[in-house]
């Protein structure tokens, strides 16, 4: 009798490859070579995948990726001279993408379209006389991703599927006759921000690529409203317009989450197109976009089922964005603008599920109580003090946010001394203080926690959302006084306009 042969266990460690990755890749390596010898007829690469898509009603992005560059470089080589050739050739790229992705998910086929978004970057760099037909390839993007970000609203998103590795084997092809290119992946992603591009070389799914081409789509389609000769004011309720309206029309946590990154960023990434003014402006833009309009994606009553963690981790990065935006207007002087984000931070919805999220966790129950803040760098303390505690908030691709978060709350507490909080455990509130003169009632207890920033007091002066009535939260004892030669605060509590949001909100995922 011949002995079983013994199969040895398999390695967890082994990246298991896709059955088309071996030809796909030498196909790659045979396309480069072929064209930087020369060769414009790709023809016997093309038969070969296009008979492979149509054994797969959901192919893999990389094949179609790689189908569509053959396609699309044989035609670019006989018109390479014809400027007024290259904006249709364009629009023949996103119909084959388009056809190619017929039986892909919503996210999917946004994804798809990488491709074309690189190709109208190039054209708006090399063909200035193109502008209008860029423009108008650019509305026809931005409404077929609307549509299909519409459909997501109705069926299960494949937004979290993970992308094979492979496809970024494919990026190569699409940059090919760029010289002395030492990032593919940068040169392919041209308007997005280099951690974005970490990210996506690290590997990504589906709808953290479809948030890239959506974001992409919208910053080149704004650095194409600029307008020379317009008045400021008149430039930037144009570009405002646009950004809200596109916002809108996607109405998609993985676009906005893409895009709150981005802004995080020192600069936006297009401000090699638009120099450093325009880009200031530009950026000053899509702070009013995203935090002075309360859009119905966002709200839990509208019903958008997100993936958990996608929402969780857009709260996360929403909340550094509101900081950022209040500081750059402070910086700028202008405590209005300051102000109204804050009380865009209050009316929003998305404060509210993180804190709904975090007091639900199982692993916290009852020790954890309901934070009453106003501004982002209170709920930003509030949640290290809870993830001191063992809950992981920051964590996947928000884990750089906590290095942030404690830069953030190490910053200069404007001479303000912070009193550390002893008794959270018992479920007291955090609270926020206004800068008062100091009086015996005033004096604090040691075991609330102070909310450090004369900016608070600006808000609760001027937010009449706010209810003043509640400072009977204030402690009158004297043990816990500090230092009487220090400024003296008082606390009072700040309240989120709720309504009914608590009840209906979005869960997040479970630790």
């Amino acid at each position: 009798m011949i002995p079983t042969p013994l199969i040895p266990p398999e390695n967890p460690n082994t990246v298991h490859l896709p059955p088309h990755y071996s030809m796909l890749k030498e196909s790659v390596d045979h396309f480069i070579t072929k064209y930087r010898n020369g060769v414009t007829d790709f023809c016997d690469f093309s038969s070969i995948f296009s008979r492979l898509l149509q054994n797969m009603p959901d192919p893999p992005l990389e094949i179609v990726w790689f189908y569509s560059a053959l396609g699309f470089h044989t035609t670019k080589l006989a018109v390479r001279r014809e400027s007024s050739a290259r904006a249709a050739l364009a629009k023949d790229l996103f119909q084959l993408l388009v056809s190619c992705s017929d039986y892909c998910g919503s996210m999917k086929r946004i994804a798809i379209l990488a491709p074309f978004v690189f190709e109208l970057h190039r054209l708006v760099l090399e063909e200035t006389d193109l502008k209008s037909d860029v423009q108008s390839l650019l509305e026809g993007l931005i409404s077929y991703c609307s549509i299909f970000c519409g459909k997501e609203l109705q069926e299960d998103s494949d937004g979290m599927t993970s992308l094979d590795p492979s496809f970024l084997d494919v990026i190569p092809v699409w940059v090919v006759d760029q010289s002395g290119v030492r990032d593919h992946s940068k040169e392919f992603f041209p308007i997005i921000s280099d951690q974005l591009c970490k990210g996506i070389k690290s590997g990504c799914d589906i709808g953290f690529l479809a948030g890239i081409v959506m974001c992409e789509a919208l910053l080149l389609n704004l650095c194409l409203k600029f307008e020379t000769g317009i008045a400021k004011a008149e430039q930037e309720k144009k570009l405002y317009g646009t950004a809200v309206q596109t916002i809108t029309g996607f109405r998609n946590f993985y676009f906005l989450d893409t895009l709150s990154r981005m802004m995080l960023e020192p600069v936006l990434p297009v401000v090699n197109l638009l120099g450093s003014g325009n880009e200031a402006l530009l950026k000053e833009v899509l702070f009013n976009a995203v935090m002075m309009v309360e859009y119905s994606f966002t709200n839990p009553q509208a019903r958008v089922p997100p993936c958990p963690k996608s929402l969780k981790d857009l709260a996360l990065t929403w909340l550094f964005v509101t900081d950022l935006a209040i500081q750059s207007a402070r910086d700028k002087g202008d405590q209005d603008k300051a102000i109204s984000y804050l009380n865009g931070f209050s009316r929003s919805c998305i404060p509210i599920q993180l804190i709904n999220w975090v007091t639900s966790q199982g692993s916290v129950g009852g020790m954890i109580g309901r934070p009453n803040v106003s501004t982002p760098i209170a709920l930003i303390k509030w949640l290290l003090v809870v993830e001191d505690q063992g809950l992981t908030i920051f964590d996947g691709d928000t884990a750089k946010l906590r290095a942030k978060a404690e830069y953030f709350t190490s910053r200069t507490e404007y001479g303000l001394q912070i009193i550390k909080n002893s008794c959270y455990n018992a479920g007291k509130n955090l609270f926020l203080y206004s800068r008062r003169r100091g009086t015996e009632e005033d004096k604090v207890d040691a075991c609330d926690i102070e909310m450090a920033d004369p900016m608070d007091a600006m808000v609760l002066s001027s937010d009449d959302r706010v209810n003043n009535s509640s400072t009977d939260g204030t402690r009158k004892r004297k043990e816990g006084i500090v230092d009487e030669t220090k400024p003296q605060v008082k606390f009072m509590r700040c309240q989120f306009q709720e309504n009914s949001m608590r009840e209906s909100s979005i869960v997040f995922p479970q630790q």
